[in-house]
């Protein structure tokens, strides 16, 4: 469904790409959108068609937008995926022609809009297997966790990633959790405020689970929760 919220008639294009987020060594992500072997291997882009692809919508109207997937015989079972781009663009008047030397000019702001959709075909499964957790004590009590892992199955993770600080006791005296889709193997960066906390020994914790707020749970491909530990002294 295509919304025009604007004052404007806008122009409305619907276009399908290829590419996926990968986080490097310093847990930083990224867009790669030029991997032309994993496109072979992982696109559906190329067999979505959409109806109607290019329409005009005048303030308040809504269009719904129909996809085709023409997918060829003989895919492996797994997860294929593309980013359904909608781009939207103010209607340019007509030009008129007047006999005056006086010329004018405006600027017209593109709004683009990148919607995930995947495609599964026959048996589908995900899995995260957990190779290391880094601790660093950053700069201003900020301690970063650096979590390297591999994604195996033949679907993308998409989760959640739970990062936990547990003192001796056993309390969970810092968490945070992300939301995240991890199409390959990479290093996952948490940060955690230890300003106020006290020293001593404690536990951090990552854990993996395909659970996500904006997601149902009958669209995601489930593994059972994955999880590593490792010990950390505050001094």
């Amino acid at each position: 469904m295509v919304i025009n919220n604007s004052n404007e008639n806008q122009e409305i294009a619907v276009d399908f790409v290829f590419s996926y987020s990968a986080l490097n060594e310093n847990g930083q992500r990224r867009i790669v959108e030029d991997d032309s072997a994993r496109a072979r291997a992982h696109s559906i882009a190329q067999h979505v068609r959409a109806f109607p692809q290019n329409f005009v919508l005048t303030p308040g109207q809504r269009q719904i937008v129909r996809l085709r997937i023409a997918a060829p015989n003989g895919l492996e079972d797994g997860t294929y995926w593309a980013r359904i781009k909608t781009s939207a663009t103010p209607e340019a008047p007509p030009v008129e022609l007047e006999q005056s030397e006086t010329v004018t000019a405006s600027l017209g702001l593109i709004v683009e809009q990148v919607t995930g959709l995947y495609y599964k075909v026959g048996s589908v499964t995900t899995g995260i297997d957990i190779q290391s957790i880094t601790p660093n004590l950053a700069e201003d009590g900020v301690l970063e966790v650096f979590t390297d892992y591999e994604r195996t199955g033949n679907s993308p993770f998409l989760g959640s990633i739970v990062t936990s600080l547990i003192d001796s006791s056993g309390e969970v005296v810092q968490q945070e959790r992300s939301s995240t889709t991890l199409y390959f193997g990479g290093t996952h960066r948490q940060a955690l405020n230890i300003t106020d906390l006290e020293p001593g020994n404690y536990t951090i914790k990552v854990e993996f689970m395909t659970q996500r707020n904006d997601v149902s749970p009958e669209d995601l491909v489930q593994m059972q929760p994955r999880s590593q530990s490792t010990s950390y002294t505050i001094r």
